[in-house]
């Protein structure tokens, strides 16, 4: 890289090289999503695309999917150049979902191709797409019980799967055999190689044009930039050193009747312009499916620390390296110790890490922008489905994303509503009710927003969802993986927590049948089933809201009077015209000055 790092790249050009790259990521992203099979890629997008230099630098990871399998999607490309060294050629693709490769969870299939400019290896083009099915016991990507990495069904421990732009057909049969819907599957990798072979044309076309050397200096020079401002930003941080542990939902059977905890210590040092995370402190992986891999570990972090950091601030990997992220090897949140299970941890203690490392910051001070909690887990609006659909003749599989929603809010926003988890961060699509119907033998009678949801305060965390599906003639299986019932998502700053995750089945009569956190269960005709995602947490004291706020909530029908009273001390009348309710403020700061007192 020393005649790379010589070549001087002038402002101009790097500008045009960065939107290049960002670029060849979303046309990488157009390509996956318009020839995808499976409903959660072509209708609910979970999936990512991107390039990554020789070097194994990020230089974009905007506009090509989500920032929870861009943040720390290197360590695959590396695995792979370690594995593999010179035996690498062009038009090669290697397949990866081992999270002991770097992969973030086995669901998460990674394929990356080697990217060529003129004979020079300038990087690799990578695209992460979460399958609907990799063959583990039961159908689901999500198995919450799963004991160890042996039950995660079938493992591509970084091979190739093509070599000179066609199929290495032993691998391939061997997908298919363990994968259900192979059609579906093979559908879907198609479309994985189609946006891998986009990537390495935009790339190659940009190398051809500035000069590969140019293109790899660009990289360097956008790297230093990366980390300036991620410098700059953390320099206007409050410095301090903040202990957090949340809680994941008790897990009796494994000695935490109180709830498992996630600890994390954030240090903020704006001298010395850097953040320090310190997980170290964490329990030793247990036999469950929710321990976190070392690629979602990071970027859970990552993904907190750069929401505060701001937007402007790239999120590259010359700008990771000013967070310090220590952990240690077998901790369940942390580094994996071979063989255990991460098959559920980033919906699982990924998710409420994120969550704790994210409340940390908010302690700071009150002028950090950092989130209040958001979901954990998937609501059963968003199960795994599966079995046989008369109306074709053909069994499927298929991840629902419905009602994932419960954004948290922060200082000076409310939640957004579509914000989803720590997982998806906004970025993940959801699910077409008109698609679902068609692609699933299932009614989705309900999606609405679930009033009271949000987690009340200065700034309103977004609510939940109330879904309700009903089978049409043939049974349904669900697989869900809820979190956040004993524990729904934090508020910051005096803020409360948002709503709790539920679900029921409702059976013809009307009676309800509570449904356990890993949900396995067939949904029969003449049933339904009732979901209750998480709301997000708010921020900020709840009686410092604008009063104005909290009629607008009323109007949509987010919010119910009685709340409006008791925890916005906010007191209303009948309205006039169009208007249901209108503000009694003289009875309103009587409440709230009765409340302060």
């Amino acid at each position: 890289m020393s005649n790379a790092s010589a070549l001087p790249v002038d402002l101009l050009t790097m500008v045009v090289l960065q939107n290049g790259v960002k670029t060849a990521g979303a046309d990488m992203t157009e390509t996956l999503v318009r020839s995808a099979r499976s409903g959660v890629l072509n209708t609910a997008y979970d999936f990512s695309c991107t390039f990554v230099t020789r070097d194994f630098s990020t230089v974009s990871t905007t506009g090509g999917g989500l920032p929870f399998h861009l943040n720390s999607i290197d360590l695959v490309p590396r695995a792979l150049a370690a594995k593999f060294g010179e035996d690498m050629a062009e038009g090669d693709v290697f397949a990866c979902n081992s999270s002991y490769m770097g992969n973030t969870h086995c669901a998460d299939l990674t394929l990356v191709s080697p990217v060529f400019a003129g004979g020079l290896m300038v990087g690799y083009a990578c695209a992460r797409a979460h399958l609907a099915d990799i063959g583990f016991p039961t159908p689901t990507t999500y198995d919450r019980p799963c004991k160890d990495y042996y039950a995660e069904g079938l493992t591509l421990p970084g091979v190739r799967i093509q070599r000179g732009r066609q199929d290495v057909r032993e691998v391939i049969e061997i997908c298919m055999a363990n994968i259900r819907s192979p059609d579906v599957f093979y559908g879907d990798y198609l479309a994985m190689i189609a946006s891998l072979r986009v990537g390495e044309a935009r790339i190659g076309a940009l190398c051809n044009k500035y000069g590969a050397n140019t293109f790899l200096a660009f990289a360097e020079e956008f790297g230093r930039y990366g980390e300036r401002m991620a410098r700059e930003a953390i320099g206007r941080l409050p410095s301090g050193t903040v202990h957090k542990e949340l809680l994941y939902d008790p897990l009796p059977e494994l000695g935490y009747p109180e709830g498992f905890p996630v600890r994390a210590t954030v240090t903020v040092d704006a001298g010395e312009e850097r953040v320090v995370v310190d997980l170290t402190a964490n329990e030793d992986n247990i036999p469950m499916g929710i321990n976190t891999s070392e690629a979602f570990m990071l970027a859970c972090v990552r993904q907190a620390v750069f929401a505060t950091l701001g937007p402007e601030v790239p999120r590259v990997t010359g700008a990771f390296s000013r967070v310090e992220i220590r952990a240690r090897e077998g901790a369940a949140v942390g580094i994996p110790k071979f063989p255990a299970s991460t098959s559920v941890g980033a919906v699982g203690l990924g998710q409420v890490l994120y969550n704790t490392v994210s409340l940390a910051l908010t302690e700071l001070g009150e002028e950090v922008y950092a989130l209040s909690g958001t979901n954990v887990g998937t609501a059963t609006s968003s199960s795994v489905v599966s079995g046989y659909d008369s109306r074709s003749g053909r069994t499927y599989v298929n991840q629902l994303v419905l009602g994932h929603w419960g954004g948290p809010a922060l200082r000076g926003h409310d939640g957004w509503l579509t914000f989803g988890s720590a997982s998806s961060a906004g970025f993940l699509g959801q699910t077409s009710v008109e698609i679902a119907e068609r692609q699933q033998p299932i009614v989705i009678e309900a999606q609405r927003p679930r009033v009271d949801s949000g987690g009340a305060g200065e700034f309103e965390g977004a609510p939940g969802s109330e879904v309700i599906i009903a089978v049409r003639r043939d049974p349904v299986r669900f697989i869900s993986n809820q979190g956040g019932r004993i524990f729904p998502p934090q508020g910051a700053r005096g803020g409360h927590s948002g709503g709790a995750c539920w679900s029921w089945i409702i059976e013809a009569d009307g009676t309800r049948r509570e449904l356990a956190l890993d949900a396995d269960f067939v949904l029969k005709p003449g049933q339904k089933v009732l979901s209750h995602s998480c709301g997000g947490g708010g921020w900020g004291d709840p009686r410092r809201r604008a009063p104005e706020r909290v009629l607008k909530r009323l109007e949509d029908g987010l919010l119910s009077p009685v709340k409006a009273v008791e925890v916005y001390g906010v007191v209303v009348e009948e309205g006039a015209g169009a208007r249901r309710y209108a503000i009694d403020s003289a009875a309103t700061a009587a409440r709230r000055a009765t409340m302060i007192a």
